[in-house]
């Protein structure tokens, strides 16, 4: 009897070579993005140029950053996308804890979320964020660059770059305790246009394959997990898969994962060129922020799908 093969997300290599726009190895990685992002809603990104001790120090500043006192994380509250600031324990996911740090691909952005945290300074923590965050925002780009070219609407890119708003967000989750079971996080999609997830040594999460299987995501210490968000479902007219995940913890270690996620400002329009008999328009223009607000809402909580109650065009 044959083994059964381990079904595994797909692996794409961002090395210099492939990124190179217009040659034949940029034309198959963006077509290997789509189709990834068409079946699994996800891929996982091998890129060793990728510095290994900016892999290492940024989960040493979640160490860090963890490990100030409760009263010190409570000052980070609310942004303006509507994105919780710090949580902790709630009643769905008790062992979750995570704070965000809005526009941290500017100094700014990170040195105003350093200072409230280290009121006397830490260089280190706000150059290492900084520096991730900006390899990852680099990262995003050119993944929506290649979906983008390889569905041939190219001209909008631009336009999605510019309107481009960032979070950065630090994980932790502690160690069972009795009666608790390995649910880290349930299961869910993100809001965004994309997110670029870190996980550190202990492993945790899972996606949700088209015909409902939940499968382990393993990727290696140094690469990234893509996965594909409702307003880029929405931007995509269904064409790519919003990725349902959730984390899972076997291991009786504390976890630690970061991500970078991107919303859009202003209205997303479905191109026209995404809309077609096979693909009638499915949704009206979205704005990425009022959906992220709709999502938290009383009504988005109790909605079966969020995104097509909130601009999903009904032809019946």
């Amino acid at each position: 009897m044959g083994s059964e093969t381990e079904l595994k997300i797909p692996v794409i290599n961002f090395n210099e070579e492939n990124l190179k726009p217009g040659s034949d190895s940029w034309v198959l990685s963006c077509k290997q993005v789509r189709q990834a992002m068409e079946e699994f809603g996800c891929f996982e990104i091998v890129c060793d140029e990728f510095p290994l001790e900016l892999h290492n120090s940024i989960f040493g500043a979640a160490k860090d950053l963890f490990d100030l006192p409760v009263e010190t994380k409570n000052k980070n509250i609310s942004d303006r996308t509507g994105t919780l600031g710090y949580i902790v324990e709630q009643p769905l996911h008790p062992r979750y804890e995570s704070t965000r740090i809005y526009s941290p691909e500017t100094l700014q952005g990170v040195e105003y979320f350093t200072n409230l945290m280290w009121p006397q300074g830490n260089d280190t923590f706000r150059e290492t964020v900084h520096s991730y965050s900006k390899r990852l925002e680099e990262m995003s780009e050119m993944v929506i660059r290649m979906v983008a070219e390889s569905y041939g609407v190219e001209r909008v890119f631009d336009s999605i770059r510019e309107s481009a708003i960032y979070t950065f967000r630090f994980f932790k989750y502690r160690t069972r305790r009795s009666n608790e079971t390995d649910v880290g996080l349930e299961a869910h999609s993100d809001t965004t246009f994309l997110s670029i997830l870190h996980q550190h040594q202990v492993e945790g999460l899972q996606i949700k394959t088209k015909d409902g299987q939940w499968i382990d995501v393993k990727p290696s210490p140094s690469s990234f997990v893509v996965l594909a968000g409702d307003t880029l479902m929405t931007w995509s007219n269904d064409r790519v898969l919003a990725c349902e995940h959730r984390v899972t913890i076997k291991e009786e270690k504390t976890r630690y994962s970061v991500g970078l996620f991107s919303h859009t400002k202003g209205l997303i329009h479905v191109p026209k060129e995404m809309v077609d008999e096979e693909h009638p328009l499915g949704y009206k223009p979205i704005d990425s922020l009022g959906f992220h607000a709709f999502r938290l809402s009383e009504e988005g909580l109790k909605s079966a799908c969020p995104i097509k109650a909130y601009c999903g065009i009904n032809y019946d």
